[in-house]
Formats: structure tokens, sequence, C-alpha cells
């Protein structure tokens, strides 16, 4: 299948060792985003992928480019302008100390300046099969949010499946007035796709369905309700749980007649930045390759488990490792 995603490109800087940024005068530098990660993981799982963004049209935007060609990502819808990439620093958490992120500079990015005119949007549809958004481009500016609301109605008016991912963000709308302005796009933009990932929390705190659900069958029964009124095809999503000593995830998958689960996973943090990503790209490929619901939710649950193990916002996982992991998980060396 043809994967299309529309998403910003930022560069991740993290301080060596577990640093804070007080304590050290090095970082790594890696390119990321939604995008590119559930596109560079999905190109391992064999599907064929784009990336339609803008990237600095400078050193900076060049290094990004041959970054995500690395990754497998095509860039045929990718352009080059102004002179800014998003950008963030992210403090990796060990023990009892969270990760901490900070991001820089994200509404002044190539990206978030551009404008819907300055994308070949007909084009890029006709040649995907999948187009998938995210909706932190709804968050950033009143052109990127226009950008995608614009690629949802003509790949749905083209028949394609439209994957639209909440990704709400409070920390870019806490400006006075802007959650109703964000609530408007959502609402908008949600009848055009079909694929949907979200919480529960999602449509009570930003939607306003109702009062949270107070058990798993209230739960159940709101998303089916949502999933009803903008005939979506999946409602998906993961829960987190932590014990107080372990934390444990679970992969969720609603239709308008079913709920599929995952079992609960234990984890294994080293970092888990892009952890989320790599749950959507195992979801997508079960659309892609028409899998069973249950093996669909079981093998993106164990995607997410496993990119939780690996340094950096990119899943470098395939469907080699992942399958190993479902058959025989307390294996811990391969020769």
């Amino acid at each position: 299948m043809k994967i299309g995603a529309f998403g910003e490109v930022m560069l991740r800087l993290t301080p060596p060792e577990y640093f804070l940024l007080e304590q050290t005068d090095q970082l790594r530098m890696a390119f990321t985003g939604t995008g590119v990660n559930l596109l560079s993981n999905l190109d391992r799982f064999g599907q064929t992928t784009q990336l339609m963004t803008k990237l600095p049209d400078n050193r900076l935007g060049e290094a990004a480019a041959a970054n995500l060609r690395k990754l497998g990502i095509a860039l045929n819808y990718t352009g080059f302008s102004g002179d800014h990439l998003g950008s963030y620093f992210a403090e990796l958490g060990y023990g009892a100390r969270p990760t901490q992120v900070t991001y820089q500079n994200r509404r002044n990015s190539a990206f978030s300046l551009s404008q819907a005119a300055d994308y070949s949007l007909e084009e890029f549809v006709t040649e995907m099969d999948l187009i998938h958004i995210c909706g932190i481009s709804l968050s950033l500016t009143e052109t990127t949010a226009e950008t995608a609301q614009k690629l949802a109605e003509i790949a749905h008016t083209a028949g394609k499946a439209v994957c639209f991912d909440f990704n709400f963000r409070p920390s870019l709308n806490d400006a006075p007035g802007q959650r109703e302005i964000m609530k408007e796009r959502y609402l908008a933009i949600l009848p055009y796709a079909d694929i949907v990932f979200g919480t529960v929390r999602d449509l009570v705190e930003l939607l306003d369905y109702d009062t949270k659900p107070t058990d798993k069958t209230s739960e159940t029964l709101l998303i089916q309700r949502f999933i009803k009124e903008y005939q979506l095809t999946w409602f998906v999503g993961t829960e987190r749980q932590y014990d107080g000593q372990q934390h444990h995830l679970r992969g969720k998958l609603y239709t308008a007649e079913v709920f599929i689960t995952s079992e609960s996973y234990p984890l294994q943090i080293l970092d888990r930045i892009g952890a989320g990503d790599a749950y959507a790209a195992g979801i997508l490929l079960g659309f892609a390759e028409d899998w069973s619901l249950e093996y669909t939710v079981k093998f993106a649950t164990a995607n997410a488990v496993l990119a939780h193990t690996i340094a950096g916002d990119v899943p470098l996982t395939t469907k080699k490792t992942v399958e190993h992991f479902l058959t025989a998980p307390h294996v811990d060396l391969l020769r």
C-alpha cells in the first residue's frame, strides 16, 4: 500500500547519557516528527511511503532531507522554503525523574508558514492509497490547519482512506479562546476521517462529549457513539497503567460493533518518545494487509512495547523483530 503523511519535521536535540541540559556541552541531533516516525516504520514493514511537508531552504533543510531519505521516506512532495525548522530538547528521564521535552520555534518553521497553495494536494492524493494527518497541524498555524482540512476533503472525495490522529497538545493551545477554535477545527476535519487515533479524554475534554465515563462499558458506548456519528471504520488508542512499580501498555481498537483489546504488556523504558507512532504504524500495517482486528492490535501493541526500548523517536523495528517478541518474548540473545 502507498501511504502518505502530512506533517512537520522537527529537529530533536538530546543530551547524552541521561544528562540534563545544565550538565552537558554536547547534544545528539536527529530529525523526527509524527509523520517521519510513522512512515519510516511503515517503510521497514514493506510499505511505500511519501511525506508532504516543507523544510528550510538551507543546509539544515538539506541535512533533514538526507536523513529522511536514509529512513526510506520518499520526498517527492517535500518542498524547501524559509529559514527555520521546529526543534525540541529531549532530556531523557531516569527512575522517578520523567523525560522533559522543551519545544523551540515551531510556529515560525518552514512547515508552519507553508500554505495549501505550496503543495500539489490533488496529485499527492492520486498517488496514495491512505493519507495520514496529524492533529498537531491543526494547532500550529491557521495555514497548516487549512491545508490539513483541504487535504482531508480531497482524499475523502477521491475515495482514499484518511487516518487522523488527534494528538492534541495543550501546550500549543493555551491562549484565551484557543480551545474553542481547536474544537471547531477538529469537528470540521472528522467527517472526512476513516481511522481516528485518540482517547476518550479527547472526546470529553476537547469535543465536550458528556462527562468522563466511570467504567469500561460506558467508555466503550461513548466511543462507539462517536464512531457512528462520524461513520468511522476504526477508533484506536492505547491505555497506560502504573501499579506503583511497573508501567504497562495495552492496545485498544473500536468499531461500531466490537471492542478489541490486547493483553497488558510490562514496559522497560529506555526512550518513550515516538512509541505512540510505533503503535499507529502497527495499526496501519494491519489495515494495509487486511489482518484480523485481534492480530492488528496485538502486533501494534508489541511494536510500541519494543519502541520503548529503542533510543530516539524513530521505531527501528521490523516485522521479524515484532513477531519474535510475540512468539518468544523471553529470549534475550539471538545468534
